[in-house]
């Protein structure tokens, strides 16, 4: 907490700064024989007021200038002096004399005849207030004085600060306001847009960082408010804003914040504050720091119509728990994680939104609470985005989006887009894991520059509601790892573009109650580990291609009635071959059809068997009289090509370049 000077106030006659936001507009377009040129933030060096002498202060963010004179100047009748960067006119020209009772415009003309409006504003000080003593009274800042802040000062005791519109406040070095530290504090600046509140420095030329800021601390009412009210050159300190919250709520509106050596603002969350009552069509620009720095608990509560420019983002802390719905707005400008953010409760976020990750983010949903996660981009137009946040990202930049036992079954992400993850080599860029029942809709996404896999389910339970229309590439590993349960989930549409000897891998045994079907992929499958047991009604569609990884094989019919249908074409085989990185007789095993529930309608059509054979196994064992049609074995190391068990009929078909032997 910031300790107050000794208390002294007096009344001086000071020049006063103030800066009134007005647009800027361009009245014509350059001539096809000029070439355009501007000057950002350098049209007007200076201007003064001739006598009394006085420098105006410039606002080269909003174009307006500020010039303060002493009590009893007549300002009906003040001449003006004017440098311009070269090659530039404006009007009305300098040294000509004007009334500045109300404020004036000037327009500044470049050679390509492209216009800047400036405003400029003379105000009047009838006196100035230093105030260098703690508030613990109830009190109004008028308009007519200018408030000069001279330390670390507090406001508490159940006072109320109300600032009318068109005050300036000045701050001197490392001063500030702290409201409701120790005990509850009201502070209401509400201005208007033709006569903001000002929160400036006291230097002659400010530079950012000129004094420390606004505090509001847990006791700080939610009546207080900020609204159109301009806060220049604060934020002194690189961990620290021009507006601090500390475990409060607090209404800011309208309000421009320009020129902080840290932050715009800093919201420090606490006892559910550290957020706004109300954030809309505030401006936060030239900051060194982020823009604001948000609790993901309270991110829900920036509003619509802000504005962030060289401000870096918004940071988000912490992690987000919440029962009520709630939605993360696109702020047009990125979401900053740097930190493992658990969302936890019912969260949706709005199409266009983009997070940046640093090296150590990533975002993990469901864990600790039942969760609806919706991030629907609802068009390429307006994809949600999550990528890294280095100037050069590289695969692997951060690590996953990862999706728990707790993530309910209407989770979506559609139109999403999810860059330069996978850094965690056991993981992917997007993970399904759960130890029970998990299943999302994940449709028209796009992963790529995966340093591990695209998308990884870890648990036999782990699936898809819908799996379509995604694009998956540049992945140093698989682009789908999944489970034979799950399998049939991916769907159609889907572009899945896999590094050498990569694709979709799967294991695991499953009986599948109703008719399912394995559809084919730009992408190869890669079976693994060891003995898979698949019942029930499975057809694999034509083209399809299966690489066995070692000892992998698939077993039909052991548990359940099992139909297989596997049909392809003279010009489409379905494959079944391993995934040696060179190809060898015996590199995995076969196709083994139980005689206990292995049905006699099962089909074989144009499938291509290679390099099976290992440990003796021949490309395909039935038990029972299978049909099997132009299929082909090629390159086995087993005694036979095909056996059946002793005692059936011979499986019927045609077509086929091997001999049956049973066995």
């Amino acid at each position: 907490m910031k300790r107050a000077q000794p208390i002294l106030v007096y009344l001086a006659f000071v020049c006063v700064s103030q800066v009134t936001l007005i647009s800027c507009k361009k009245d014509n377009p350059a001539p096809s024989n000029h070439t355009s040129v501007t000057w950002p933030g350098k049209e007007i060096s200076s201007f003064k007021i001739v006598t009394p002498t006085s420098t105006g202060v410039i606002d080269t963010v909003n174009q307006t200038i500020t010039i303060g004179v002493p009590s009893g100047t007549d300002i009906t009748k003040l001449t003006t002096e004017i440098a311009l960067a070269s090659g530039l006119s404006i009007s009305p020209a300098s040294g000509q004399t004007e009334d500045f009772t109300n404020s004036i415009s000037y327009t500044v003309t470049q050679p390509n005849k492209t216009t800047t409006v400036w405003t400029v504003t003379v105000k009047v000080a009838s006196n100035t207030v230093t105030v260098d003593q703690d508030i613990t009274q109830s009190i109004t800042w008028t308009a007519d004085k200018v408030y000069h802040i001279t330390g670390s000062l507090n406001v508490s005791n159940n006072a109320i600060i109300t600032i009318q519109p068109g005050t300036v406040i000045q701050f001197d070095a490392n001063a500030s306001l702290n409201i409701g530290a120790s005990n509850n504090a009201t502070f209401i600046a509400i201005g208007t847009a033709n006569m903001p509140i000002i929160f400036t420095s006291s230097a002659v030329s400010p530079a950012a960082g000129a004094w420390d800021g606004l505090y509001f601390y847990n006791n700080t009412l939610n009546n207080s408010a900020l609204k159109y009210c301009k806060i220049m050159y604060a934020g002194n300190s690189n961990t620290t804003g021009a507006i601090n919250l500390e475990g409060c709520d607090l209404a800011i509106d309208y309000t421009t914040i320009s020129f902080s050596n840290g932050y715009g603002i800093v919201a420090y969350y606490a006892n559910n504050k550290g957020g706004f009552v109300s954030f809309t069509n505030n401006s936060i620009t030239s900051t060194s720091n982020y823009g604001l720095s948000i609790e993901a608990q309270k991110l829900s509560t920036i509003g619509t119509g802000n504005t962030f420019t060289g401000s870096n983002g918004i940071f988000i802390t912490g992690s987000y728990n919440n029962n009520s719905s709630q939605t993360w707005i696109n702020a047009d400008v990125p979401y900053i994680v740097d930190h493992e953010l658990d969302i936890d409760g019912n969260l949706t976020i709005s199409p266009g939104t983009t997070f940046e990750f640093t090296s150590g983010g990533s975002i993990e949903i469901g864990y600790y609470a039942s969760t609806t996660f919706v991030a629907d981009g609802g068009s390429s137009t307006t994809p949600i985005t999550f990528t890294s946040n280095a100037v050069s990202p590289t695969a692997g930049s951060w690590k996953y989006i990862n999706f728990y036992d707790l993530t309910l079954s209407n989770s979506i992400m559609n139109y999403c887009t999810i860059n330069y993850a996978g850094s965690d080599s056991n993981f992917g860029a997007v993970n399904l894991s759960s130890s029970s029942s998990i299943s999302i809709t994940f449709t028209n996404n796009t992963i790529s520059n995966s340093a591990s896999y695209g998308i990884k389910t870890i648990g036999d339970d782990a699936g898809f509601q819908a799996f379509n229309n995604n694009t998956i590439n540049t992945c140093s590993d698989h682009v789908v790892v999944t489970n034979t349960k799950h399998l049939p989930d991916l769907g159609t549409g889907n572009t899945l573009t896999a590094a050498a000897g990569k694709g979709i891998e799967f294991s695991g045994s499953h009986i599948y109650t109703t008719p399912v079907t394995w559809k084919k992929q730009t992408a190869d499958f890669y079976v693994s580990n060891g003995e898979n047991d698949i019942d029930g009604s499975l057809t694999l569609e034509a083209g399809t291609k299966f690489l066995f990884e070692s000892d992998s094989y698939f077993w039909f019919g052991y548990y359940a009635s099992t139909v297989v249908t596997a049909i392809g074409t003279s010009s489409d085989m379905i494959t079944f071959t391993t995934a040696a990185t060179s190809p060898a007789p015996g590199g995995w095993k076969g196709l083994y059809f139980d005689a206990n529930y292995t049905q006699t309608n099962t089909q074989l059509d144009y499938c291509k068997f290679e390099y099976s054979g290992l440990s003796g196994v021949p490309a395909i064992y039935t038990g029972a009289s299978i049909n099997v049609n132009n299929c082909s074995i090629q390159n086995y190391s087993s005694a036979n090509a095909a056996e059946y068990l002793t005692g059936i009929a011979l499986p019927p078909g045609t077509g086929n370049d091997f001999t049956w032997v049973a066995k």
